[in-house]
């Protein structure tokens, strides 16, 4: 076997080692859908399906939605969402993340329509998910004064979910091509990217994050390669980078109208061969982030050397020959990754006039499949061989608005749900066993006199191994395990038989058997919440770590840390080293995060300097305190308005800061006489209000008869008892006050007083 084609079968059998761990079933999904051509109006819809009887609850976290749903085996539940379903805009955080729980195993597609526009995809669960990913989507589209972007969102599933985006294209927000920023996000939050200028494609931008995250790639609205009247809204959650494959098959939507396909790279020196139909071929080479586009309206078998994500799209009717369809988007799953069961559902939304499933599986499978329990070999209208030597067969079947079950007994199908319409047109995949390209399942090694655990992780029915140790030592079995008296290095080789798809391979490794050591931690005071917190293992040489401990804590870092520390996750932790696959001794701290002192000095207030009584706040009970002005008592006597701070240290020396803030005011007091005498002996000469802490007032003054004779609404303004320019004769008068205030808790009031006064001169 030459290196290329090793390369080649160590990639794919890799790839196999977790394929039966790794499908689109799940109990728990995470999703947002995109901006649609016509935003707010559109429908948006979750269709869930499932293999046994079970329920679950569709939430929106952080927009408090909530609906319980459930689904009968082989059926399909369908939920409307909310209008706030659809994510607006570019380059904003929003709360629009929506969650799928479920007590079993169920497969989840999403489909979102309005007015001849319409799209959907599979949702993959958060065990399938990954950590770096690069958008597959396409370019914008411009028509009648309107931009209708290329896109792609990120929702996460876990809080603080750290992702670097470096883009392929100009943003909306004025990020430029090849820029590099960082977002973080909370479980529930979505961050959606749309391209500047029709030009602007989004296709290649790369994210990765320290945390699983998932992401949905489309276009508002497109017209493809194709730009005549029809166009349509795209959308395909994308697969991460540890799922992407390297053989694939595939077959066109309608005969006659040439699809689109992009292929896009993870690696430099990515090759590429696609193989057609009648037997012509196109080889490809591409680097990392880099994709190449054709159009075909063949069946073709797709290889490469790494792993490429393959895009299909759907044309537009009048691209072609065909009378239905518009633009579609669709992700190719590898033939590898092949499963048993699939249910699908095809729907007539949005003016849907033919639905379609096609299958691709072994050419030797046909026998052993049924399709809503009759066998696929007599419902089939045609079968068409695919692949260099037609070792793949694909199906297309006209197919009934509703659900749809694809059984296989032999070792699986992929399959895909489409529907046409004049000018109309969704498509998904049915879902896959997404594979992890995870290491070498031989162990690195183990303790000595311990016990060493080996596994293939491997479906017995599909893969023959046998383990070689040393000449006469051979074991056929998946899982054993074995146990090393001596130290050193043992040889190890695994040779695999893929008995569905005919492939070989031989891995190596060597096995280390090592005493086991020692590791220790450093020793961890009490703590206080919000504090970061570092731990510290001692090296121990070659080791990997990890550390366990409350709320599901877990690290593989030597030195990690908590930020943020909080009270509930107090508790003992623990560190392991592993050598060569030996485990140390566990070490373990206690660690004791205190919960931060609660001053508290009360609600904001008013004070007045004249009262008597100082005013004399406390935050409580405390083993120190420092006020803003540097004082050190338990209590503070407020005299200033202005802001009051303290900054409190309980008896563990945690702090916690509590401010408050005082406004000076008094309340309004104000004194009326009852005689006066405008005599010019400068006693008693002027009448009126006299007070202080006044808002405002109206004095009026009537004679006897209920002439008004005098009016003011100044404080300062007195009668001096004269009217129009004349002494008024002695006697009594009444008055009429109306005066706005404070009151003792500094609000304001109002009061009517009435009264007289006896003039003399």
């Amino acid at each position: 076997m030459n290196s290329t084609r090793f390369i080649i079968w160590v990639v794919i059998l890799l790839s196999q080692i977790s394929l039966y761990a790794q499908t689109n079933e799940g109990t728990e999904f995470w999703f947002s859908f995109l901006e649609h051509r016509n935003p707010g109006l559109n429908t948006k819809v979750v269709m869930i399906t499932s293999r046994f009887n079970t329920s679950g609850i569709i939430t929106a976290p952080l927009a408090g939605y909530s609906r319980s749903f459930t689904v009968n085996a082989n059926q399909v539940t369908i939920v409307e969402l909310p209008t706030y379903a659809e994510t607006i805009g570019s380059e904003s955080i929003t709360n629009n993340g929506f969650r799928v729980q479920s007590n079993d195993l169920v497969s989840i597609y999403i489909h979102q329509y309005h007015e001849y526009r319409a799209e959907a995809t599979v949702v993959l669960p958060v065990s399938t998910i990954g950590h770096s990913y690069y958008a597959l989507s396409y370019a914008g589209y411009f028509t009648e004064g309107q931009l209708f972007p290329s896109e792609f969102a990120v929702v996460a599933n876990e809080d603080d979910t750290r992702i670097s985006i470096r883009l392929s294209a100009n943003t909306q927000a004025g990020r430029r091509r090849g820029s590099t920023f960082e977002i973080t996000l909370n479980a529930g939050e979505v961050y959606q990217i749309q391209g500047a200028e029709e030009s602007d494609d989004l296709s290649g931008s790369f994210m990765t994050s320290d945390k699983n995250f998932s992401l949905f790639c489309g276009n508002k609205y497109s017209a493809l390669n194709c730009f005549r009247g029809g166009r349509d809204n795209l959308l395909e959650q994308g697969y991460p980078i540890s799922t992407w494959g390297t053989r694939f098959v595939s077959v066109p939507f309608q005969k006659g109208i040439r699809d689109v396909y992009r292929i896009l790279a993870s690696e430099n020196n990515t090759r590429v061969n696609v193989f057609f139909e009648n037997g012509t071929e196109s080889n490809y080479l591409i680097d990392e982030g880099e994709f190449i586009e054709f159009d075909d309206a063949r069946n073709s078998y797709i290889e490469s050397n790494r792993p490429i994500l393959v895009a299909q799209y759907m044309n537009q009717l009048d691209c072609g020959n065909g009378s239905t369809g518009d633009p579609s988007m669709l992700y190719l799953n590898s033939i590898l990754q092949i499963r048993d069961t699939v249910t699908l559902y095809n729907s007539s939304f949005q003016n849907i006039l033919e639905n379609y499933i096609n299958i691709i599986t072994r050419t030797d499978d046909i026998p052993n499949i049924t399709f809503d329990g009759q066998l696929l070999s007599i419902v089939a209208p045609t079968i068409e061989y695919i692949g260099r030597n037609n070792e793949f067969a694909s199906v297309t079947l006209a197919v009934n608005t509703g659900a749809h079950t694809i059984i296989s007994e032999g070792c699986g199908v992929i399959a895909k749900a489409y529907g046409l319409g004049i000018y109309e047109s969704y498509a998904y995949s049915g879902g896959a066993r997404f594979t992890k390209l995870n290491a070498s399942p031989i162990p690195d090694g183990g303790c000595l006199n311990d016990t060493v655990f080996f596994d293939t992780e491997l479906p017995a029915d599909r893969f023959d191994v046998q383990w070689v140790f040393e000449p006469g030592d051979t074991v056929r079995e998946h899982q054993f395990t074995r146990m090393y008296p001596n130290l050193g290095s043992y040889n190890a080789e695994l040779f695999i038989h893929d008995k569905c798809f005919d492939l070989f391979d031989t891995l190596q490794k060597d096995l280390q058997i090592t005493l086991r050591q020692s590791v220790a931690t450093e020793p961890l005071d009490q703590y206080c919440a919000g504090d970061t917190i570092e731990f510290s293992a001692t090296d121990v040489a070659m080791a990997s770590y990890e550390w366990t401990g409350p709320e599901d804590y877990f690290s593989e870092e030597q030195h990690p840390n908590i930020v943020d520390a909080q009270p509930e996750m107090s508790g003992i932790y623990q560190v392991i080293g592993i050598v060569s696959g030996c485990a140390t001794f566990p070490a373990e701290v206690d660690l004791d995060i205190r919960p931060s002192p609660l001053p508290d000095l009360g609600s904001d207030a008013v004070f007045c300097p004249k009262d008597e009584m100082n005013t004399v706040i406390s935050p409580g009970d405390f083993a120190a305190y420092q006020w803003q002005d540097g004082s050190s008592e338990a209590n503070y006597i407020v005299d200033e308005e202005g802001s009051i701070e303290v900054l409190v240290t309980d008896e563990y020396g945690c702090m916690a800061v509590d401010v408050v803030n005082f406004i000076q005011q008094c309340p309004t007091v104000f004194y009326i006489p009852n005689i006066f005498s405008p005599n010019n002996d400068q006693i008693n000469d002027h009448f009126g209000v006299i007070g202080e802490d006044i808002i405002s007032l109206e004095l009026t003054i009537y004679d006897r008869w209920g002439t008004e004779i005098f009016r003011t609404t100044d404080e300062h303004n007195y009668w001096d008892g004269r009217h129009q320019d004349k002494n008024v004769a002695e006697g009594v008068y009444t008055w009429l006050l109306q005066l706005q205030g404070y009151e003792e808790d500094g609000s304001m009031s109002s009061k009517l007083s009435r009264g007289s006064i006896t003039l003399i001169r």
